[in-house]
């Protein structure tokens, strides 16, 4: 028998163990489902089950720890890091990350990404959890209440090689103004024509000054009787 021969015996014995294989599982699992749907789920689960060690990795190395130091995200996130969550103007790829971390860990110490519930299709997982933490600093314009905040929120993430590839998140600024003892206004502004996307102020780089009096116009907004007291 020749070599190429020898390699497509081979194969046949290895498709024909394949085979054997998916039969047992359609009569364990009593489904009906092709041999190359049954390998696919197998072999989704198992991807689905790494990709999953390495966004926990992420969230107790990153977010967890306090910890986004340039050696801990390239780590855990990969040089063409994409957040599709970022704000307008926010610095690209891992320098975006760790502003975005800062800025959350100025007003909220003690954080804990607890996952609720994380699916996964792919290269794909999506993710529901709470975040705790305590409100020890200025957020938005409001001061440090020292209250312990749970506060919800949904994300999708890309794994690739081992690392995150992108971040799609959605993030519940209303609960956390509730949880903070605040109130969030919508604002009336001029439409320019660009993508109606929402500014915080880590976007646009807000001083203390600037922060305090968009807390001032959104109160009078929500409360214009106490602006002519």
């Amino acid at each position: 028998m020749t070599s190429a021969e020898h390699s497509v015996a081979q194969q046949d014995w290895q498709q024909l163990q394949v085979n054997d294989a998916a039969n047992r599982l359609r009569e364990l699992l009593d489904v009906d489902l092709s041999t190359e749907d049954v390998v696919r789920v197998v072999r989704d689960h198992h991807q689905i089950a790494e990709n999953k060690k390495v966004l926990l990795r992420f969230q107790q190395e990153v977010f967890n720890a306090n910890d986004w130091s340039m050696e801990t995200l390239t780590r855990n996130l990969t040089d063409d890091f994409v957040d599709h969550a970022a704000m307008a103007g926010d610095p690209p790829g891992l320098e975006g990350v760790q502003m975005r971390f800062s800025a959350w860990a100025s007003a909220f110490e003690d954080p804990l990404e607890d996952n609720i519930a994380i699916i996964g299709e792919g290269d794909l997982l999506g993710v529901m959890y709470n975040l705790h933490a305590t409100h020890n600093g200025n957020f938005m314009g409001i001061p440090p209440t020292h209250r312990e905040v749970v506060i919800p929120g949904m994300e999708v993430v890309r794994i690739r090689d081992g690392k995150i590839a992108e971040h799609w998140g959605i993030y519940d600024f209303l609960r956390t103004a509730e949880e903070i003892g605040s109130n969030l206004a919508f604002l009336p502004r001029d439409d320019s024509g660009q993508p109606l996307r929402p500014e915080v102020p880590w976007a646009v780089k807000m001083n203390e000054a600037d922060a305090e009096q968009l807390g001032t116009a959104a109160e009078d907004y929500l409360r214009p009787d106490s602006a002519t007291e």
